[in-house]
């Protein structure tokens, strides 16, 4: 076993689907967390936008997010 991987299948599902929506913001034109600097304006409303098209690919309305859950 990995000690820097968790020893669950919900790790391995939710990697693919990070992944998924990475692929598909790379696609639209759109950037993803690790693309621009941490802690930066810029990287909070990136990681925002990221964090709601992973909840939309997990079939979820984003509308129904509160701003204290991003």
């Amino acid at each position: 076993m990995n000690k820097d991987r968790p020893d669950d299948p919900l790790y391995d599902q939710i990697m693919v689907l990070t992944s998924t929506v990475r692929i598909v913001r790379r696609m639209r034109g759109k950037k993803n967390p690790e693309e621009v600097p941490f802690g930066s304006p810029e990287w909070d409303i990136v990681s925002a936008e990221f964090t709601l098209d992973v909840f939309e690919a997990m079939v979820g309305d984003p509308g129904t997010l509160r701003p204290s859950d991003l």
